[in-house]
């Protein structure tokens, strides 16, 4: 292996070219697992995959369809189900049917194999266009950019094991939705220099299909330069100093997995020359995910982040590798289920980079990620039950943002009794104007206050600061200012500060200061899980613990509920929300402070 180039982001066409002349295999460990077939077909994560793709084999022979009106119905509606579920299918199914090609022990079966791989790589180059309804703006876009990836992967897996006409037809297709218009217009590309997840999936993603399919070296090394110097944008923007990623770890994954997959193509062609994921830099943001996890397969749900994540064993097997951060291992950890995916290019690296191990559990306990403005604190109860409470400050104008400046979360024993709601259904609305009409993107859905009847504003300006985490004895304790993520002037201060004790106990206070005119402040907390009320208390019941929240102060205060159907039910989700609530009197400084008590309920 040559010495890695101390910046790679700078390379040139020429240097490049050069670097990657000498043509050695993109997937060094497909070579090696062509030489035995039989051995990687019974390996445990193998059997992994093909498990997780089986119940697709029953109707595999139903091509998907995705005809004009489902295309259309984004336009009419803003409804982007109908259309993406046939969409992903029909490449979910072409994975499973080309990895079973590419495994088959059984020449019986090769044919029928054989035969449906192509009708699928048809029937995807028949599709008028691989770019969502919902993107149609964009020339590429995130799932066009991964369909070139995919099928370019797909015949160097199978080779020429597919005809001709087929492949040529894939190559034909490629060069016009793909290649042509980035080469002649990435500059127009609203993800090349973006600073967020988009830009990596799509510039790693291309590049990497330039790598598989294009014959031309100097093509070949100036898609590679394109691809870094937006990449080089994305590693700059996208993350914070301290690693952490506003939009979640859950686009931290998506951010990354063909990133990841591209960077070990590079490598491996240029003998080791091109090394992405060795800079310091990686390492924090490779370190970021375990910061944000509560225990096995939950993490704080932050952002357009969902409450439980699956994650690609081999992407994250190979990362915690390269960047030398032992703890990405966490989120493979039991009980969590290593994730599938409708992409081969991630089958496939499942199989390839990863050993279908997965650490007992998930090491869990206090972070702090200072430049994200997120503090995690975690204690066990005497009955042995983990307490995990996580906060976050930043901004009203992140990627993938709500406005959810001082949300927190209390996390027991493997649920949230107390949550961030997480995303709302994406559809038109909710990327356009009337996104912070969405309970789920502003404050109202999220354990925040309402100030004088207003909720947060949306806006960079509109922020918290996390002032730090500190503790005493047998307390801890992590405090934010968050007055400036509302649109009242005459609010000077607000601070919120959660306190774990070591047995588990917790404790909420806000604080807040008027200069002159004081307002009424409705404080609000929010659970999935069903609620009773009684006065200045609420139970929260969860599956084995219960919590019970008690209003110590301001004197008189008593809970209110409400249960977000409606709202719930109009963002597909599997249960509803609760809002519990109360009032502090209007006051020039006025406190509250709950009491959060953990109980054993089974």
């Amino acid at each position: 292996m040559s010495d890695a180039i101390s910046n790679p982001f700078d390379l040139g066409v020429d240097n490049i070219a050069d670097l990657l002349a000498a043509g050695a295999p993109l997937l060094p460990e497909l070579e090696l697992a062509r030489g035995d077939l039989a051995h990687l077909r019974m390996a445990p994560q193998a059997q992994l995959v093909l498990g997780q793709t089986a119940p697709l084999m029953d109707t595999i022979e139903q091509i998907p369809q995705t005809p004009y009106t489902l295309y259309r119905l984004f336009v009419g509606s803003g409804e982007r189900g109908r259309y993406e579920t046939p969409y992903f299918l029909k490449r979910s199914n072409l994975a499973a049917v080309a990895l079973r090609l590419f495994l088959d022990g059984d020449p019986a079966e090769t044919t029928h194999l054989r035969n449906l791989t192509q009708d699928y790589l048809w029937s995807i180059c028949e599709e008028s266009n691989w770019v969502l309804p919902a993107h149609e703006r964009d020339l590429i876009d995130l799932f066009a950019a991964e369909t070139g990836f995919v099928l370019a992967e797909t015949l160097h897996l199978l080779g020429d094991r597919l005809d001709a006409e087929v492949r040529a037809r894939v190559r034909q297709e490629i060069e016009r939705r793909i290649f042509d218009p980035y080469l002649r217009f990435h500059q127009s590309l609203h993800w090349y220099m973006g600073h967020h997840n988009w830009n990596s999936v799509c510039n790693s993603a291309v590049a990497a299909t330039f790598l598989l399919l294009e014959p031309e070296p100097g093509r070949v090394a100036q898609a590679i330069a394109l691809a870094l110097a937006g990449l080089r944008a994305f590693l700059d923007t996208a993350f914070e100093a301290d690693g952490s990623s506003t939009e979640g770890v859950a686009y931290w994954h998506y951010g990354l997995i063909n990133f990841v997959a591209l960077a070990e193509m590079l490598r491996a062609r240029s003998g080791g020359a091109i090394d992405l994921l060795t800079s310091d830099h990686m390492r924090r943001v490779a370190a970021y995910p375990a910061k944000m996890q509560l225990s096995g397969a939950w993490f704080a749900s932050f952002s357009d982040c969902d409450e439980t994540l699956s994650f690609n064993p081999g992407i994250i097997a190979r990362l915690a590798e390269r960047s030398a951060e032992p703890s990405l291992l966490n989120l493979l950890a039991r009980p969590a289920e290593p994730g599938g995916d409708w992409r081969l290019t991630m089958m496939l690296r499942n199989l390839l980079w990863w050993d279908g191990v997965q650490p007992a559990a998930a090491e869990v306990g206090d972070a702090l990620l200072p430049a994200g403005g997120v503090a995690r604190l975690a204690a066990t109860t005497p009955a042995g039950a983990r307490v995990v409470l996580a906060i976050k400050a930043d901004h009203n104008a992140e990627n993938h943002n709500q406005n959810d400046v001082g949300s927190f979360m209390l996390h027991i024993d493997g649920e949230n009794l107390l949550t961030d709601p997480g995303r709302g259904l994406y559809s038109r609305d909710y990327f356009g104007a009337r996104r912070y009409e969405n309970i789920f993107a502003n404050s109202y859905g999220h354990s925040v206050p309402r100030i004088g009847g207003q909720l947060q504003a949306t806006g960079r300006v509109f922020h918290g600061d996390l002032l730090g985490a500190e503790a005493d004895g047998t307390l801890k304790w992590a405090t934010i200012e968050f007055a400036r993520a509302y649109p009242i002037e005459g609010l000077s201060s607000a601070t919120r500060r959660i306190t774990l004790a070591a047995d588990g106990m917790a404790w909420l206070e806000d604080a807040f200061r008027f200069a002159a005119t004081p307002a009424e402040v409705e404080e609000a907390l929010v659970t999935w899980h069903d609620v009773e009320i009684d006065g200045a208390c609420a139970l929260i019941q969860g599956q084995r613990h219960a919590l019970r929240l008690t209003i110590e102060s301001p004197a008189g205060a008593r809970f209110a509920l409400e249960r977000l159907e409606e709202q719930s039910r109009a963002n597909a989700k599997p249960g509803v929300l609760k809002r519990m609530s109360f009032m502090l009197p209007a006051a020039l400084a006025i406190q509250a402070r709950v009491r959060m008590e953990i109980q054993w309920t089974s």
